[in-house]
C-alpha cells in the first residue's frame, strides 16, 4: 500500500535545529512511547541472556576472513589475481563492520563488556564512523526513528536523487564528508547541530578520538609515499570506497521508502530473512523490526525473538531479492515524487499507546508510615533476579531483588530516555535500559554505561513481616 499525505519536504527539515524538530516535539513524536507486542516477562528474560562464546566466535572468524583475504591480496599484488582477495577485503573491511560497529554499540554481543567497547572502537573506525559521535547519534536515533528534525540517521532524506544513491555504494560523498570532521574535530571544532545531542562532557574523547584517526591515516599515506605504492592504503582507507556496496544493499532494506513520523517499527522499518551467509555477515541486522522494538536482545537471539512475535508483525520479506522487488520501485517512485511512502500492512493490533505487560506492575495510594516506609507487595511476589514497577501517589519506582535475595529500589524511570527501568534487564547489581541499553548501579544510582549521565535517585528498600517495603519518607 502507499499513500500520498506528507507535506512535501526539504532536505533543511532533516536538521536537529529545524522547524520540523521542534514541531516533532510538540506532536509528542520526541522520546514518545513506540507500540511494542507483548513478550511473556519469562521468554524475554531468556532472550536477554548475553554470552561471550557466539559473539567471540563470529568475530574470531570475521578477524580471520579479513587477514586471510589481506594476506592473500598482499601475496598476489602486482597480478591480477590481487583483484579476487582485496574485493572480499574491501567488503570485510568496509561493509561488515557496519554491523558490528552496530551491535557493539548497544552493549549487547558480549557478556563482557570490554569486548563491546573493544569492538564498537575498532568497527568505528572501519567504516568511517567516529565512535563518540555515532553513540550519541544512535541513542537518537532509537529514541526518535525516523521522525523527522529529531533522527540525525535518517538516509534516506526526501527528495533524494538516484545519483545520489547510485554514489552512495561508493561511499561518496560520505569518505570525504568523515574526514572534513575528524580534521575539525581534531581543532577542537563542534558544529552547533552536534551540540543538540552530543554531551558537552564527551567533547574531550571526541577531540582526541579524532586525532588519533588522523595520525592512522598519516601514517599509512607516509608509508605509501615512502614505499611509492599505493598497497597501504589498500588496507587502510580506500576499501571504504571500494568495498562499501554491500553495506548499501544491507542498509537499504532497513527504512528506505517507508513512513516517516509513525510510533510504529512495523512501519517505518523492514524484517528481511536472509540466507545464512547474509546473516552472518550482517549479524542478524536482517530482523531489524525486532532490534528496534527490543534493543536489547542480542543479535544471536533475534530469530528466537522474531518467532515470538510474528503473529504482530507485518509480513517479513523472504530474502533480498523479495525485499528489493518492493524496495527498487519505491525508490524510483520518490525520486519524482518525495511525498511517496509504502505502508505495510500489519495485523490488528492494540493502539500505539499500548504498553505490554513485561514487568510486574504494582501501584498504591497508601501513606507512609511514621518512618517513611510504604508497603509494596508480598516478598513472594518479586522473585530473585526480578524488577517490579511501583506507582506510588503519581511517581515511579523500580524495586528490585536480586539473584541473592538483595532488595534495592531507585526512580522508575531512565534519567535519559522515557522508559521504564522494570522493562530492563537486571544482572547482578546492574539494571539496563530497554531502549538505550544505558546501565546503572542499582545499590548507589551510578551511571554505568552511556547514554545516561544523570545518576537515578535510590532508595532503601527491606523486606518487613513478609513484606517488600521501601522508604519515601
Amino acid at each position: 500500500m502507499a499513500v500520498n499525505v506528507q507535506k512535501q519536504r526539504k532536505l533543511s527539515d532533516y536538521k536537529l535545529s529545524s522547524e520540523q524538530g521542534r514541531l516533532a516535539v510538540e506532536r509528542g513524536l520526541a522520546d514518545a512511547k513506540w507500540y511494542l507486542p507483548p513478550v511473556p516477562r519469562e521468554k524475554m528474560q531468556e532472550l536477554l541472556q548475553r554470552r561471550d562464546w557466539p559473539a567471540l566466535r563470529d568475530t574470531m572468524l570475521w578477524f580471520a576472513l579479513l587477514f586471510g583475504s589481506g594476506i592473500a591480496g598482499l601475496a598476489l599484488w602486482g597480478t591480477p589475481w590481487a583483484i579476487i582477495p582485496f574485493a572480499i577485503y574491501g567488503v570485510i573491511y568496509a561493509s561488515t563492520s557496519d554491523s558490528r560497529w552496530h551491535e557493539s554499540s548497544h552493549g549487547t554481543p558480549f557478556k563482557t563488556d570490554w569486548m563491546n567497547d573493544a569492538l564498537y572502537e575498532i568497527a568505528s573506525f572501519m567504516v568511517l564512523r567516529e565512535s563518540v559521535v555515532w553513540r550519541w547519534s544512535h541513542a537518537r536515533h532509537h529514541s526518535d526513528t525516523i521522525i523527522v528534525g529529531r533522527d540525525p540517521e535518517i538516509g534516506r532524506q526526501r527528495p533524494f536523487s538516484l545519483f545520489g544513491l547510485a554514489l552512495k555504494f561508493f561511499n561518496i560523498p560520505a569518505f570525504f564528508k568523515y574526514f572534513e570532521s575528524i580534521a575539525r574535530h581534531a581543532l577542537g571544532r563542534v558544529t552547533a547541530e552536534e551540540r543538540l545531542f552530543i554531551p558537552e562532557s564527551e567533547f574531550g574523547k571526541l577531540f582526541a578520538r579524532a586525532r588519533i584517526y588522523l595520525a592512522i591515516y598519516a601514517g599509512v599515506v607516509a608509508l605509501a609515499i615512502g614505499i611509492g605504492s599505493i598497497l597501504p592504503l589498500m588496507f587502510i582507507g580506500l576499501p571504504n570506497l571500494y568495498g562499501a556496496w554491500l553495506m548499501v544493499v544491507y542498509g537499504l532494506t532497513q527504512h528506505a521508502g517507508l513512513a516517516e513520523d509513525v510510533l510504529d517499527h512495523r512501519l517505518n522499518t523492514r524484517t528481511v530473512l536472509m540466507n545464512p551467509i547474509n546473516r552472518y555477515l550482517y549479524w542478524n541486522m536482517g530482523y531489524h523490526i525486532e532490534h528496534h522494538m527490543f534493543p536489547m536482545v542480542p543479535y544471536y537471539n533475534l530469530p528466537k525473538l522474531h518467532e515470538l512475535i510474528k503473529p504482530y508483525m507485518p509480513p517479513v520479506y523472504n530474502g533480498l531479492i523479495e525485499a528489493y522487488r518492493e524496495i527498487i520501485p519505491t525508490l524510483l517512485r520518490v525520486a519524482k515524487d518525495p511525498n511517496y511512502y509504502l505502508i505495510r500492512p500489519v495485523p490488528p493490533a492494540p493502539s500505539q499507546s499500548h504498553t505490554p505487560q513485561t514487568s510486574t506492575l504494582i501501584t498504591s495510594d497508601a501513606a507512609p508510615d511514621a518512618e517513611g516506609w510504604v508497603n509494596v507487595c508480598d516478598l513472594v511476589q518479586l522473585l530473585p533476579g526480578e524488577v517490579l514497577r511501583f506507582e506510588h501517589r503519581g511517581n515511579v519506582y523500580a524495586v528490585y531483588r536480586t539473584q541473592i535475595g538483595q532488595l534495592f529500589a531507585s526512580d522508575g524511570k531512565c534519567t535519559h530516555g522515557n522508559a521504564y527501568l522494570a522493562d530492563g534487564f537486571l544482572e547482578g547489581a546492574c539494571i539496563e535500559c530497554p531502549k538505550h541499553n544505558g546501565r546503572f548501579d542499582i545499590r548507589t544510582g551510578a551511571v554505568l554505561r552511556a547514554p545516561p549521565r544523570v545518576a537515578l535517585k535510590t532508595y532503601l528498600a527491606r523486606e518487613h513481616n513478609g513484606q517488600i517495603q521501601i522508604k519515601l519518607g
